[in-house]
Protein backbone atom coordinates (compact mmCIF):
# COMPACT_ATOMS: atom_id res chain seq x y z
CA UNK A 1 0.00 0.00 0.00
CA UNK A 2 1.55 3.40 -0.67
CA UNK A 3 1.60 5.84 1.74
CA UNK A 4 1.79 9.96 1.43
CA UNK A 5 4.12 11.77 3.29
CA UNK A 6 5.28 14.93 3.34
CA UNK A 7 9.24 15.20 3.82
CA UNK A 8 11.82 17.93 3.78
CA UNK A 9 15.05 17.15 1.81
CA UNK A 10 18.34 18.44 3.04
CA UNK A 11 21.42 18.50 1.28
CA UNK A 12 22.88 21.44 -0.41
CA UNK A 13 19.50 23.08 -1.27
CA UNK A 14 15.89 22.60 0.48
CA UNK A 15 12.78 21.99 -0.83
CA UNK A 16 9.35 20.79 0.58
CA UNK A 17 7.69 17.53 -1.50
CA UNK A 18 4.90 15.42 -1.68
CA UNK A 19 5.98 11.82 -1.81
CA UNK A 20 4.52 8.62 -2.26
CA UNK A 21 6.33 6.11 -0.96
CA UNK A 22 6.12 2.29 -0.70
CA UNK A 23 8.76 0.02 0.74
CA UNK A 24 11.31 -0.15 -1.58
CA UNK A 25 11.37 3.73 -1.65
CA UNK A 26 10.55 4.07 -5.09
CA UNK A 27 8.61 7.66 -4.53
CA UNK A 28 6.99 9.91 -6.71
CA UNK A 29 7.61 14.00 -5.69
CA UNK A 30 6.41 17.27 -6.28
CA UNK A 31 8.36 20.45 -6.11
CA UNK A 32 6.64 23.82 -5.45
CA UNK A 33 6.63 25.76 -8.27
CA UNK A 34 8.03 28.30 -6.92
CA UNK A 35 11.38 26.85 -5.85
CA UNK A 36 11.19 24.78 -8.78
CA UNK A 37 11.53 27.63 -11.12
CA UNK A 38 14.31 28.70 -8.76
CA UNK A 39 16.75 25.11 -9.56
CA UNK A 40 15.33 24.93 -13.17
CA UNK A 41 16.46 26.48 -16.30
CA UNK A 42 14.61 24.89 -18.87
CA UNK A 43 11.02 25.96 -18.84
CA UNK A 44 7.94 23.63 -18.15
CA UNK A 45 5.83 22.50 -20.93
CA UNK A 46 3.12 21.41 -21.70
CA UNK A 47 3.30 17.49 -20.40
CA UNK A 48 4.85 19.56 -16.81
CA UNK A 49 1.29 21.76 -16.64
CA UNK A 50 -0.61 17.73 -17.12
CA UNK A 51 0.91 16.64 -13.90
CA UNK A 52 0.62 19.96 -11.90
CA UNK A 53 -0.86 18.81 -8.47
CA UNK A 54 -2.45 21.58 -6.54
CA UNK A 55 -2.42 21.89 -2.86
CA UNK A 56 -3.37 24.86 -0.18
CA UNK A 57 -3.24 27.47 -2.86
CA UNK A 58 0.05 25.83 -3.95
CA UNK A 59 0.93 24.59 -7.40
CA UNK A 60 3.35 21.62 -7.44
CA UNK A 61 5.54 20.54 -10.11
CA UNK A 62 5.91 16.37 -10.55
CA UNK A 63 10.04 15.86 -10.65
CA UNK A 64 9.92 12.57 -13.15
CA UNK A 65 12.66 9.75 -12.44
CA UNK A 66 12.69 10.97 -9.10
CA UNK A 67 14.51 8.39 -6.67
CA UNK A 68 15.46 9.07 -2.89
CA UNK A 69 19.42 9.71 -2.67
CA UNK A 70 20.60 7.00 -0.39
CA UNK A 71 21.29 7.70 3.40
CA UNK A 72 19.44 7.85 6.32
CA UNK A 73 15.99 9.22 6.85
CA UNK A 74 15.37 11.05 10.29
CA UNK A 75 12.31 13.22 11.36
CA UNK A 76 13.12 16.77 12.07
CA UNK A 77 13.64 17.89 16.01
CA UNK A 78 11.15 20.26 17.56
CA UNK A 79 12.94 23.21 19.51
CA UNK A 80 11.61 26.05 20.61
CA UNK A 81 12.62 29.44 19.86
CA UNK A 82 14.23 30.19 23.38
CA UNK A 83 16.24 26.85 23.14
CA UNK A 84 17.76 27.81 19.65
CA UNK A 85 18.49 31.15 20.26
CA UNK A 86 21.18 29.84 23.15
CA UNK A 87 21.71 27.00 20.37
CA UNK A 88 22.37 29.09 17.75
CA UNK A 89 24.64 31.83 19.96
CA UNK A 90 26.69 28.77 21.55
CA UNK A 91 26.99 26.27 17.90
CA UNK A 92 27.43 28.46 15.33
CA UNK A 93 29.27 31.86 17.82
CA UNK A 94 26.32 33.92 16.80
CA UNK A 95 27.14 37.68 18.11
CA UNK A 96 23.74 39.48 17.17
CA UNK A 97 22.47 39.80 13.84
CA UNK A 98 25.41 40.86 11.91
CA UNK A 99 25.30 39.15 8.31
CA UNK A 100 28.94 37.96 8.90
CA UNK A 101 26.84 35.40 11.53
CA UNK A 102 25.09 33.92 8.88
CA UNK A 103 28.09 32.35 7.04
CA UNK A 104 29.67 30.70 10.76
CA UNK A 105 29.32 27.03 9.97
CA UNK A 106 28.47 24.03 13.08
CA UNK A 107 31.16 22.00 13.88
CA UNK A 108 31.20 18.70 14.83
CA UNK A 109 32.85 14.88 15.21
CA UNK A 110 31.78 12.13 13.44
CA UNK A 111 34.48 9.90 14.03
CA UNK A 112 35.56 8.46 17.78
CA UNK A 113 37.53 10.75 20.02
CA UNK A 114 40.36 8.67 21.11
CA UNK A 115 42.29 10.17 24.06
CA UNK A 116 46.14 10.62 24.83
CA UNK A 117 47.24 11.87 27.97
CA UNK A 118 50.68 12.79 28.09
CA UNK A 119 52.74 11.27 31.70
CA UNK A 120 52.50 14.77 33.43
CA UNK A 121 48.56 13.97 34.07
CA UNK A 122 48.15 12.55 37.29
CA UNK A 123 46.16 9.12 36.99
CA UNK A 124 43.79 11.17 39.51
CA UNK A 125 43.03 13.54 36.64
CA UNK A 126 43.00 10.83 33.87
CA UNK A 127 40.21 8.73 35.96
CA UNK A 128 37.87 11.90 37.04
CA UNK A 129 38.00 13.49 33.54
CA UNK A 130 37.29 10.09 31.89
CA UNK A 131 34.70 9.91 34.29
CA UNK A 132 33.14 12.97 32.90
CA UNK A 133 33.34 12.12 29.24
CA UNK A 134 31.16 8.96 29.91
CA UNK A 135 28.40 11.26 31.18
CA UNK A 136 28.64 12.38 27.67
CA UNK A 137 28.77 9.72 25.73
CA UNK A 138 26.08 8.04 28.14
CA UNK A 139 23.36 10.68 26.92
CA UNK A 140 24.82 11.76 23.57
CA UNK A 141 24.08 8.65 21.03
CA UNK A 142 26.52 9.81 18.40
CA UNK A 143 29.13 10.70 20.25
CA UNK A 144 32.34 8.29 21.01
CA UNK A 145 34.96 9.31 23.28
CA UNK A 146 37.33 6.78 24.74
CA UNK A 147 41.19 6.77 26.03
CA UNK A 148 44.11 5.11 24.41
CA UNK A 149 47.27 4.46 25.33
CA UNK A 150 49.52 4.76 22.34
CA UNK A 151 49.37 8.08 20.69
CA UNK A 152 49.71 7.21 17.44
CA UNK A 153 46.28 5.60 18.40
CA UNK A 154 44.82 9.02 19.21
CA UNK A 155 43.09 12.05 17.69
CA UNK A 156 43.09 13.77 20.54
CA UNK A 157 46.05 14.77 23.49
CA UNK A 158 46.06 16.90 26.96
CA UNK A 159 49.15 17.80 27.97
CA UNK A 160 50.67 20.40 30.02
CA UNK A 161 53.27 23.15 30.10
CA UNK A 162 55.99 22.16 30.73
CA UNK A 163 55.32 18.34 28.39
CA UNK A 164 56.52 17.70 24.71
CA UNK A 165 54.98 20.57 22.57
CA UNK A 166 52.30 18.30 20.74
CA UNK A 167 50.46 20.57 19.64
CA UNK A 168 52.42 23.45 17.24
CA UNK A 169 49.51 25.78 17.23
CA UNK A 170 49.60 26.07 21.52
CA UNK A 171 53.14 26.84 21.32
CA UNK A 172 52.61 30.44 22.06
CA UNK A 173 50.04 30.00 24.44
CA UNK A 174 50.59 31.59 27.62
CA UNK A 175 46.92 29.87 29.22
CA UNK A 176 45.35 26.94 29.29
CA UNK A 177 43.93 26.30 25.38
CA UNK A 178 42.58 23.64 22.98
CA UNK A 179 42.99 23.04 19.73
CA UNK A 180 40.94 21.70 16.90
CA UNK A 181 40.80 21.00 13.27
CA UNK A 182 38.33 20.24 10.68
CA UNK A 183 37.70 19.56 6.95
CA UNK A 184 34.20 20.30 5.37
CA UNK A 185 33.37 21.52 9.14
CA UNK A 186 34.17 17.93 10.59
CA UNK A 187 36.76 18.15 13.50
CA UNK A 188 39.18 15.26 12.76
CA UNK A 189 41.79 16.10 15.59
CA UNK A 190 42.39 18.62 19.01
CA UNK A 191 44.24 19.16 21.86
CA UNK A 192 44.16 21.25 25.27
CA UNK A 193 47.25 22.25 26.57
CA UNK A 194 46.98 22.94 30.59
CA UNK A 195 49.29 25.89 32.10
CA UNK A 196 49.61 24.64 35.64
CA UNK A 197 51.46 28.00 36.82
CA UNK A 198 48.07 28.89 37.85
CA UNK A 199 46.17 25.83 38.57
CA UNK A 200 48.33 24.23 41.41
CA UNK A 201 46.16 21.10 41.99
CA UNK A 202 44.32 18.83 40.46
CA UNK A 203 40.58 19.99 40.99
CA UNK A 204 41.94 23.00 39.68
CA UNK A 205 43.33 21.50 36.63
CA UNK A 206 40.46 19.17 35.96
CA UNK A 207 38.03 21.83 36.27
CA UNK A 208 40.03 24.16 33.28
CA UNK A 209 40.47 20.63 31.55
CA UNK A 210 36.34 20.04 31.73
CA UNK A 211 35.52 23.19 30.08
CA UNK A 212 38.27 23.41 27.42
CA UNK A 213 37.28 20.15 26.69
CA UNK A 214 33.60 21.11 26.14
CA UNK A 215 34.12 23.99 23.95
CA UNK A 216 36.30 21.44 21.60
CA UNK A 217 33.02 19.46 20.73
CA UNK A 218 31.92 21.76 18.50
CA UNK A 219 33.92 24.92 18.36
CA UNK A 220 31.61 25.93 20.89
CA UNK A 221 31.44 29.61 22.37
CA UNK A 222 30.78 30.02 26.18
CA UNK A 223 27.43 32.56 26.69
CA UNK A 224 26.75 35.17 29.39
CA UNK A 225 23.14 33.33 29.44
CA UNK A 226 23.13 30.76 31.73
CA UNK A 227 24.61 30.43 35.46
CA UNK A 228 28.51 29.53 36.70
CA UNK A 229 27.08 25.77 36.97
CA UNK A 230 26.68 25.11 33.19
CA UNK A 231 29.44 24.88 31.15
CA UNK A 232 28.66 26.88 28.73
CA UNK A 233 28.03 29.61 30.96
CA UNK A 234 31.13 32.16 30.21
CA UNK A 235 32.05 32.40 34.07
CA UNK A 236 34.18 30.99 36.42
CA UNK A 237 33.45 28.37 38.72
CA UNK A 238 35.05 25.09 40.06
CA UNK A 239 32.46 23.65 41.15
CA UNK A 240 30.60 23.40 37.84
CA UNK A 241 28.34 20.07 36.62
CA UNK A 242 27.06 18.92 33.86
CA UNK A 243 23.05 20.27 33.83
CA UNK A 244 20.64 18.81 32.18
CA UNK A 245 20.76 22.42 29.50
CA UNK A 246 23.83 21.70 28.96
CA UNK A 247 23.13 17.81 28.08
CA UNK A 248 20.34 19.11 25.69
CA UNK A 249 22.45 21.24 23.57
CA UNK A 250 24.88 18.77 23.26
CA UNK A 251 22.54 16.04 22.30
CA UNK A 252 21.02 18.66 19.12
CA UNK A 253 24.29 19.20 17.90
CA UNK A 254 24.67 15.36 17.28
CA UNK A 255 21.28 14.58 16.78
CA UNK A 256 20.72 13.23 13.12
CA UNK A 257 17.13 15.41 13.37
CA UNK A 258 19.22 18.42 12.00
CA UNK A 259 21.17 18.93 9.30
CA UNK A 260 24.83 19.17 10.13
CA UNK A 261 27.35 21.40 9.03
CA UNK A 262 25.50 23.72 7.92
CA UNK A 263 25.74 27.93 7.53
CA UNK A 264 23.76 29.86 10.56
CA UNK A 265 21.62 31.18 7.73
CA UNK A 266 20.65 27.82 6.43
CA UNK A 267 19.96 26.27 9.57
CA UNK A 268 17.43 29.16 10.49
CA UNK A 269 15.84 28.79 7.27
CA UNK A 270 15.85 25.24 7.61
CA UNK A 271 14.19 25.35 11.28
CA UNK A 272 11.90 28.43 9.95
CA UNK A 273 10.19 25.56 6.95
CA UNK A 274 10.36 22.73 9.24
CA UNK A 275 9.04 23.97 12.96
CA UNK A 276 6.34 25.64 10.26
CA UNK A 277 5.23 22.65 9.12
CA UNK A 278 5.11 20.73 12.00
CA UNK A 279 2.88 23.25 14.41
CA UNK A 280 0.28 24.17 11.29
CA UNK A 281 -0.25 21.06 10.28
CA UNK A 282 0.99 18.41 12.67
CA UNK A 283 3.66 16.86 9.60
CA UNK A 284 7.22 15.84 10.12
CA UNK A 285 9.90 17.34 7.93
CA UNK A 286 12.60 14.40 7.00
CA UNK A 287 16.04 14.80 6.79
CA UNK A 288 18.77 12.59 4.72
CA UNK A 289 22.01 12.18 6.00
CA UNK A 290 24.39 10.61 3.41
CA UNK A 291 26.40 7.66 5.02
Amino acid sequence: MKIKIFILLVFSFVFHSAISQNDSLKSTAYMSIKKYRERHKAPLTQKDSINFLYKENDTLVLLENYKLPEGVIVPYEYKDSTFLHYYTKIAFRKQGIDSLDNKEMMKYWKKPIKIYFSNSVSNKVKKDFISFTKQITNNVDSLSISKVNKLEDSNYIIYYKDDYEYEKNLKEKVMSDYYIAWKKNIIYTGSIKINTDNLYNDKLILSQLKVLFLQSLGYFKLINDFTCENYFSNCYSDEKKLTKLDLEILKYHYSYGICKGTTLKTFLQQHKESSKLFLEKGLKSRFIHKQ
